[in-house]
């Protein structure tokens, strides 16, 4: 069943802007990882090499951004910017901080950010995922 096909529930099925945030999230991943290799007892040039080398290895690297969000008899349909869909009845582990969501799939984590769409738009989507969620 294609995101396109899914039929209206009682939240309207939104469709969600590219986030700002990944992008930060590669430069403090770049950081995080260069301290240990920094600090590590390789050689001064080996560890500079690998260090300078981080932005090559990280740059196609993205976390899985929520795209599309829906709910149907009960249950949450949400794909990715990779168009990837999946319906979750429950989901797993549901993270958030701030305005970064993370929502464990049985595809692995994905990610939504606030500034995606409106605070008012995501509410029901964030209660619904308080409510299902796996204790």
């Amino acid at each position: 069943m294609s995101a396109m096909s899914l039929p209206l529930s009682r939240y309207a099925r939104i469709e969600l802007s590219a986030s700002r945030y990944p992008a930060t999230l590669k430069w403090v991943a770049m950081a995080v990882a260069s301290i240990p290799l920094l600090l590590s007892t390789l050689p001064w040039w080996a560890s500079g090499a690998l260090v300078a080398s981080l932005p090559l290895l990280l740059q196609g690297w993205r976390p899985t951004e929520v795209r599309t969000l829906a709910m149907q008899d009960g249950a949450l349909w949400v794909s990715s910017h990779r168009k990837v869909q999946q319906q979750l009845e429950r989901p797993g582990r549901v993270l958030r901080l701030g305005p970064w969501l993370a929502l464990q799939t049985p595809k692995g984590w994905w990610h939504l950010f606030e500034d995606q769409a409106p605070l008012e738009q995501l509410q029901p989507y964030y209660q619904w995922l308080w409510l299902n969620r796996q204790r």
